[in-house]
């Protein structure tokens, strides 16, 4: 399907259809209106002024069966169990698919969510605010999410007219529903940037093509004009926190929908862990005690270390980290051949060798390195910043161990991982930077040219040292 967003949007003006000869407008605006007893769209609003001022992040978890990028997450999922792990976790408020063509969601879900979030308070729970999130296009849908319970609305930028938008912002906040706004692009933010909303969420998955790059919306944060902003999608682990930056709060889906559990509250990590990424491993005994995030696997021409006997079974092994194909200088018929051949999930690629339209055609998250000479280098890179997920900032040769000029990182303002000459002894060097969330070591986790699990398990140590560390 070359336009997901456009099918969906397309049912969902018959979906509307049905409702009207099922439901009578004026009767469910009237118990619309007799339904918000004490609600008010400010709970929301004041929701996050408050976490912005105690500098706690607002946590949106989301209940959803499917999606149309993920087919079924969990198909049989308890919502009571779920909103309790949720709640118990630190949840500011849940969200509730009602889409039931794409998303396996139901009205009767956001009236049960209702019911057992007052059963929950009722027991000493904290009251979280429930989110009704579906493809809303006419006010029959507003005021049916006031009637099931809902506290606040999503409209999406993408299909909605400004004026549309700002009908149906008013519909909801006279019934006493806050409103989130969502845009994917500067694009999509433009024509609504003058309306007076005070919540914006940038969704990191593009609608049309449901590909995410979680470096959206700190692309985004520059234009958000001081309201709040949500961060959604893509975000499954402590890790991905640390690639988001500027956002007050995040909407996190399919990640806790797959693995919600009562340790929970442990996924809920967006303090600044220094992330590690140890590059060149080439042995499957290697991947096994790689104790890194993330874990390079090689596939330049140019490069020294190589993993020749790879297959696809060594990927499902790795004990600790996540597998990276890293490309430099390789073509785009040889990076597509490999990623045919093997289940990566995440690829790391060079500015110099590809263009965004490649980007965007990955189903992977993109790592995008590039070797930094002088500034210019770095506003080349301003190209892909929508696109990606982590830049990785590299020395003038790329493998060599050679350092670049840590002075010109100093204003670069995306997450990066620090690469290039790094070693144990010049770790500090991470945290001399606002953006850099961890590094990216080739030779210095080596002896004798060849990974030392010694080395990679003290640098792993000393980066969690250096993390509660504050920056001096």
């Amino acid at each position: 399907m070359d336009n997901i967003l456009d099918a969906i949007v397309a049912h969902k003006r018959t979906e509307i259809n049905t409702l009207y000869e099922q439901y009578d407008l004026e009767t469910l605006r009237r118990q619309a209106l007799r339904a918000r007893t004490y609600k008010t769209p400010l709970l929301f609003y004041q929701a996050l002024a408050e976490a912005r001022a105690q500098k706690q992040p607002f946590f949106i978890t989301e209940f959803k069966r499917k999606s149309p990028s993920e087919g079924w997450i969990n198909e049989h999922a308890d919502l009571s169990a779920q909103m309790h792990y949720y709640v118990s976790a630190g949840a500011s408020a849940i969200s509730v698919l009602t889409d039931t063509e794409f998303f396996g969601g139901t009205y009767a879900d956001l009236l049960q969510a209702r019911m057992v979030r007052d059963r929950m308070a009722e027991t000493g729970y904290p009251e979280v605010l429930l989110l009704q999130k579906d493809f809303i296009l006419d006010p029959i849908q507003i005021y049916l999410a006031a009637n099931h319970g809902a506290d606040l609305i999503l409209l999406i930028a993408a299909i909605l007219s400004p004026e549309q938008l700002e009908n149906l912002r008013k519909t909801a906040e006279d019934l006493g529903l806050g409103v989130l706004v969502e845009v994917h692009s500067v694009e999509e933010l433009e024509p609504i940037a003058h309306l007076d909303f005070p919540v914006l969420g940038v969704n990191n998955r593009d609608l049309k093509t449901f590909r995410t790059a979680l470096n959206r919306v700190n692309a985004l944060t520059k234009h958000s004009n001081n309201r709040f902003l949500i961060a959604e999608s893509g975000i499954h682990s402590d890790k991905e926190f640390q690639m988001v930056r500027g956002a007050d709060g995040f909407l996190i889906g399919t990640g806790l929908m797959r693995t919600a559990g009562p340790d929970l509250a442990t996924r809920f990590c967006t303090t600044g862990r220094l992330l590690f990424k140890a590059c060149g491993l080439r042995t499957p005994v290697q991947l096994t005690f790689a104790k890194a995030d993330y874990v390079g696997i090689n596939f330049s021409p140019l490069s020294k270390r190589s993993f020749p006997d790879l297959t696809p079974d060594m990927l499902k092994n790795t004990t600790f980290a996540e597998p990276v194909a890293v490309f430099y200088r390789n073509s785009v018929d040889e990076i597509q051949i490999v990623l045919k051949q093997f289940p990566f999930k995440t690829v790391q690629l060079y500015a110099e060798d590809v263009s965004p339209e490649f980007i965007r055609s990955l189903k992977q998250k993109v790592f995008l390195a590039a070797s930094i000479r002088s500034t210019t280098d770095l506003d080349r890179l301003e190209a892909f910043a929508g696109d990606v997920d982590l830049f990785i900032l590299d020395g003038p040769q790329p493998g060599s161990g050679q350092s670049l000029d840590f002075k010109l990182l100093q204003h670069f303002p995306y997450p990066f991982l620090l690469a290039g000459g790094i070693h144990i002894d010049n770790l500090t060097l991470a945290k001399q930077y606002k953006n850099c969330i961890g590094v990216d070591i080739a030779s210095g986790i080596e002896t004798d040219t060849q990974p030392d699990a010694n080395k990679i398990d003290a640098i792993s140590a000393r980066l969690m040292d250096l993390s509660r560390m504050e920056v001096e």
